[in-house]
């Protein structure tokens, strides 16, 4: 497309949504069946009267498609996914396999493109080449196993006797009173605990 068909385009675009949402305003359409009769009756009139122009020439200017444009490609609703180290995609939750022989150099870890097609169909492309895929059969969840419950009413273990004996020597030795502990400087490495 040429800039100046372009151009016309835009302007063609810009006046249709400011006359035409104008109209519609003026007109006090405020359903779609009174919408579609104003377009109808009063607007696509006036456009084709004022704004239509006849071309030069009556011959048809479409060429056909050069074989370079894969249409179903353009057209198709593209995603990128990454491929998995088994060589698999996966999308929509379902699993899908890379046929062996599409299988090249750089491809696993590779970031892809998936190609909804109008038809439903997968198109899968890495790099310039299409891939052969086969969807997995969905493989069973690992079952899990249950988490024993716990036992509220289960008592502590108890002590062992090292434990107690070393408990039972921290105990028999008071420490000094809380008001003369806290009159001991820290900074001077003579003061200590003891008395």
């Amino acid at each position: 497309m040429t800039a100046q068909a372009k151009g016309r385009v835009e302007r063609s675009f810009g006046t249709a949504q400011d006359r035409l949402v104008k109209g519609l305003r003026v007109a006090g359409a405020q359903t779609l069946e009174q919408a579609n009769r104003y377009l109808e009756e009063e607007f696509l009139p006036w456009w084709n009267q004022h704004l239509v122009v006849t071309p030069a020439h009556s011959a048809d200017a479409h060429r056909r498609l050069d074989p370079a444009y894969d249409l179903a490609a353009t057209l198709s609703q593209v995603e990128m996914r990454q491929v998995h180290n088994d060589y698999t995609i996966q999308l929509d939750g379902k699993f899908y396999q890379i046929g062996h022989g599409s299988i090249c150099a750089g491809l696993r870890g590779a970031t892809i493109r998936i190609e909804r097609r109008l038809d439903g169909s997968l198109a899968v492309r890495f790099r310039q080449r299409y891939l052969v895929i086969t969807a997995c059969a969905l493989l069973p969840k690992p079952a899990v196993a249950p988490q024993p419950s716990h036992d509220r009413t289960r008592q502590p273990p108890k002590p062992s006797a090292t434990m107690r004996a070393s408990m039972n020597g921290l105990l028999q030795r008071p420490g000094p009173p809380l008001w003369k502990a806290s009159q001991i400087d820290r900074t001077r490495t003579s003061d200590k605990l003891e008395e």
